[in-house]
């Protein structure tokens, strides 16, 4: 008799189950959390970038590239908005644009295509992997791989491939900057791992003792150099929002 009341009130719970409405049934999560929008992170990312409209620092730079000799050298650098660049020093300093060169607004959402990719951990840290593909036609860079996390969200690690076919792994470390009642995350050290296209032209490196070279000429030069290398920077001294004259640009040719 016990089984026969058991079973009647299984088959009664289970038929109003089944006339409930969707909506009264618990939602299950997925397994992987939402994507996030693209757009939104990278105009979250560079919000704190806004009003800064120019910066000095000054680098210091190692090449290690087995196909040059290049000395350690060091710059002072420029920056101002949107995308202007003048590098100052005593010796040849081949700082490439689009990795050494801090600019704050070049993952703009509304100058680059955003899709994200996927998220993984790398060294411990969850990241999201996003692809950007600049708008200007123009850029030098066909796209860019962008890994952002951390707390504060920030750039962690960013590959590109240019249109000459040179790639570049990129990994920067940040460090607090204040000025007056503002406060900056810039970056501190970065290191650029490149590949550069088999098919490129070996030359001597004699062409670096040039004194003075511009920034432009350094791409050049990079861009012919065959093989794959490194390069490490660190920053120092910044000062930001200083008025830079437009004069210290005029004849800059990354302009």
């Amino acid at each position: 008799m016990e089984n026969i009341m058991n079973s009647r009130f299984f088959k009664i719970v289970l038929a109003l189950l089944l006339l409930l409405p969707a909506a009264a049934w618990p939602q299950q999560r997925p397994n992987a959390a939402p994507k996030p929008d693209p757009a939104q992170v990278f105009a979250e990312i560079i919000k704190p970038y806004r009003n800064l409209s120019d910066y000095t620092v000054k680098i210091r730079a190692k090449i290690l590239m087995p196909t040059i000799r290049i000395p350690d050298f060091s710059a002072t650098l420029y920056f101002k908005r949107p995308d202007r660049f003048h590098i100052e020093t005593k010796s040849f300093a081949p700082v490439p644009r689009n990795s050494g060169v801090f600019n704050p607004m070049q993952f703009d959402p509304e100058k680059n295509r955003i899709t994200y990719v996927k998220s993984e951990t790398l060294a411990q840290t969850r990241m999201d992997m996003y692809r950007l593909e600049p708008l200007d036609a123009k850029s030098q860079v066909r796209y860019y791989h962008v890994w952002i996390g951390g707390v504060p969200e920030r750039v962690l690690q960013v590959e590109y491939l240019s249109f000459g076919g040179t790639k570049g792994l990129v990994t920067p470390s940040y460090r607090t900057v204040s000025q007056g009642p503002e406060t900056w995350l810039l970056p501190e050290n970065v290191r650029i791992h490149l590949i550069f296209p088999e098919a490129a032209t070996q030359f001597d490196g004699s062409s670096f003792n040039t004194s003075d070279n511009p920034i432009s000429g350094g791409m050049r030069r990079l861009d012919e150099v065959s093989g794959e290398g490194d390069i490490e920077i660190s920053y120092g001294d910044w000062k930001v929002n200083t008025g830079l004259a437009e004069s210290l640009f005029k004849n800059d040719r990354n302009r």
